[in-house]
C-alpha cells in the first residue's frame, strides 16, 4: 500500500498554514506542474508573437528569407504548446488528488476530535452536516489563495527579468504599473474576509430556515403556517443573494482596475518600446514578445481578485471547525468518572427529536451491572431517541441517575459508549480505523476484538489482512461488515455502559447469535441497552417495549 503524509497527529486546532503540510509531496508538484504550465503558456505567446513578426520581416527582407532560422522557432512553439496541454491536465490531476486527500485527512482530524468529547457535549446531525461544509471549504485555502499567489508572483518576476535582458529602460517604465495591477487585490483583504464571513453566517441560517420547516410540513400545513416560513426564508434568501452580488461586485471592480492598470503598463512598453526601436536599441519582434509576455500575465493575475473571498471562506470554516472540535473546552473539569458497578435508574424519561411529533414518553427502568435491557417497538415509536437521550446526546424530560446521581455531576466521557444505526467508517486502514476508539490498541487486541465480531476469518482471508482500506464512508466492505467494524471500535474503548442501536441489521441468524454470545460475555459485568428488530436470544434480559 502506498505510503503518505496526513494529519494522522495533527494539531489540537487547525491552522490554515498547516494545511499544506497535509499531502505535501502533492501540493508541491502540483504547484511546480502549475508554474510550469503557465510559464509554456507565457513563453508560446510571447515566442509566437516574436516567430510570426521576424518571419514576416525577413520575408519583406527577401534576402534575408533565406538565412532566417523558421524550424528551431517552430519547434519550441509546438513543445510550448505541448506542455501547456500536458502541464494543465497533469496540474488538475495532481492538485484534485491532493485536495481531496487533504478534505479526508480533515475529516479524520475533526470526527477524531469529536469522539474524543464528552457525550454532554456531542452533536446534532445538522450540526454535523455543517463541519462536513466547512471542512469543504478548508481546501480554498492552498486552490484559491496560496497556488494563485506563488504562481503570480513567480511568472510576473520572470517577465520582469526578460525586459531587463531586453533593455532595462522597459523595466524602469513599464513594471510600475504591473506591480500595482499585482499587489492591488491587497487592498481587498479586510472586505473580502468580513463579506465572506457574512456569506458563511447567512448561508447557515438559509440552510436552517429551508430544512427544517420541511421536516415539520405536515404541522405547518395543519396550522396555516407554511406561507409564514416560506416569507421567512425568502427574505433570508434576498440578503444571501445580496450578499453574493456584493462579493461579485468587489471582484469585478478589483478585476477592472487590476487591468486598467495592465493596460497602463501595455501603453507604457508600447511608448518607450517604440523609442528604443526608432534608436535601434531594440527590434520589432523583441518588442513583441515583450508585450506579449505581459499581455500573458493576465490570466494569472486576474484570479488574485477573488482569493481574499476565498481566504475568507477557509478563515471562517476554520474559525467554525475549531470551536465546535475543541477538546479543551469540554473536558468536564472537577467532575469525576462513575465507579462500576454501575447503577442506571431512568424514571418518567420522555424526549422528541427536533421538529418530531413522537418520542418515548413517560419512560421508566432500573438496571444494575451485569443487566441486559432489550428495547423493542414499532418504527417511529422512538427507539432510537430513546438511546439518544441515554447518550446524553438529546435534550430530555426526566431523570436520568447514575449511581444515584444525575448525568450532570458526572464525566461521561469514558463511560458512555454509543453505536448508532449509521457507522461511522474513514478511508484509512481496517486497523486505523479501530484504533480511532483505542489508540494504543496492540495487534493481538485488534485481532480479538475482530473474533468477538465474527470478523477475524474474513481479515484473514483479505491480502493486506488489517491493513486491508476501508474507503470513503466504508464503501469497501458490506452493510453488516461496516456496522460490526464500528461495533468492534466501540468495545474496543472499554465502556462500561454500552447503547447500542440495531447492532445486529444485516447479518444472518448464525452470525447474530456469535456476535451476541461473545458481546454478552464483553460486557458480564457492565450495563448493556440493545435496541433490535430481531428477535434475540437472551432469556435473563429485561424487556422494554415503547
Amino acid at each position: 500500500m502506498p505510503t503518505h503524509e496526513s494529519m494522522s497527529t495533527p494539531e489540537p486546532t487547525i491552522r490554515l498554514r498547516r494545511l499544506l503540510h497535509s499531502r505535501r509531496n502533492a501540493w508541491l508538484l502540483a504547484l511546480l506542474l502549475g508554474l510550469v504550465t503557465l510559464l509554456a503558456a507565457a513563453t508560446l505567446l510571447a515566442l509566437s508573437g516574436w516567430f510570426i513578426s521576424a518571419a514576416a520581416l525577413a520575408g519583406l527582407a527577401s534576402v534575408g528569407a533565406y538565412g532566417f532560422d523558421y524550424f528551431r522557432p517552430a519547434a519550441i512553439i509546438r513543445l510550448c504548446a505541448i506542455g501547456r496541454t500536458a502541464g494543465r491536465y497533469a496540474e488538475r490531476l495532481t492538485s484534485h488528488y491532493a485536495a481531496l486527500g487533504l478534505l479526508k485527512d480533515l475529516r479524520v482530524h475533526s470526527f477524531n476530535a469529536l469522539a474524543k468529547q464528552p457525550h454532554s457535549h456531542r452533536h446534532s446531525a445538522d450540526t454535523l452536516q455543517r463541519l462536513v461544509g466547512d471542512i469543504d471549504l478548508l481546501d480554498q485555502f492552498p486552490l484559491k489563495v496560496i497556488a494563485p499567489w506563488l504562481w503570480a508572483c513567480s511568472l510576473t518576476v520572470l517577465v520582469l527579468l526578460f525586459w531587463s535582458l531586453l533593455a532595462p529602460t522597459l523595466v524602469i517604465y513599464a513594471a510600475p504599473c504591473l506591480l500595482l495591477a499585482l499587489a492591488l487585490p491587497l487592498l481587498t483583504v479586510r472586505r473580502g474576509q468580513a463579506l465572506a464571513q457574512q456569506d458563511t453566517c447567512t448561508a447557515t441560517q438559509r440552510r436552517k430556515l429551508l430544512l427544517e420547516p420541511l421536516s415539520m410540513l405536515t404541522s405547518l400545513l395543519l396550522w396555516q403556517r407554511w406561507a409564514d416560513k416560506i416569507n421567512q426564508f425568502s427574505a433570508l434568501d434576498q440578503a444571501y443573494i445580496h450578499l453574493q452580488l456584493c462579493q461579485q461586485q468587489l471582484i469585478s471592480r478589483t478585476a477592472l482596475v487590476q487591468q486598467s492598470l495592465l493596460a497602463l503598463s501595455l501603453l507604457a512598453l508600447l511608448w518607450q518600446g517604440s523609442i528604443l526601436v526608432a534608436d535601434n536599441r531594440l527590434t520589432v519582434p523583441l518588442l513583441l514578445a515583450a508585450m506579449l509576455a505581459l499581455w500573458a500575465l493576465h490570466e494569472v493575475l486576474l484570479p488574485l481578485c477573488q482569493s481574499f473571498i476565498a481566504l475568507g471562506l477557509s478563515v471562517a470554516a476554520r474559525d467554525r471547525l475549531n470551536q465546535l472540535t475543541d477538546v479543551s473546552a469540554p473536558k468536564q473539569l472537577g467532575k469525576p468518572e462513575p465507579a462500576a458497578p454501575l447503577s442506571l435508574n431512568v424514571w418518567q424519561l420522555s424526549a422528541r427529536q427536533n421538529g418530531a411529533l413522537l418520542g418515548p414518553s413517560q419512560v421508566s427502568f432500573n438496571l444494575q451491572s451485569g443487566d441486559v435491557l432489550l428495547v423493542s417497538g414499532a418504527s417511529g415509536s422512538g427507539k432510537t431517541t430513546l438511546l439518544q437521550a441515554l447518550a446524553n446526546q438529546l435534550a430530555f424530560s426526566g431523570d436520568i441517575n447514575l449511581n444515584g446521581l444525575p448525568y450532570a455531576e458526572w464525566q461521561l466521557s469514558n463511560t458512555v459508549g454509543y453505536l448508532p444505526q449509521q457507522p461511522d467508517l474513514f478511508d484509512l486502514t481496517l486497523a486505523q480505523n479501530l484504533r480511532l476508539g483505542a489508540p494504543d490498541a496492540t495487534e493481538q487486541q485488534l485481532w480479538q476484538v475482530l473474533d468477538d465480531v465474527a470478523l477475524s476469518d474474513w481479515v484473514k482471508s483479505q491480502p493486506q489482512q488489517l491493513d486491508t482500506v476501508m474507503g470513503e464512508y466504508g464503501a469497501a466492505v458490506s452493510g453488516g461488515q461496516a456496522r460490526r467494524i464500528s461495533l468492534a471500535r466501540l468495545l474496543l474503548t472499554q465502556r462500561p455502559l454500552l447503547l447500542l442501536d440495531e447492532p445486529f441489521a444485516g447479518l444472518d441468524p448464525a452470525t447474530t447469535q456469535q456476535v451476541l454470545q461473545n458481546l454478552l460475555q464483553r460486557q458480564r459485568n457492565s450495563l448493556l441497552i440493545i435496541v433490535s428488530h430481531q428477535q434475540l436470544n437472551i432469556p435473563q434480559a429485561n424487556q422494554l417495549r415503547l
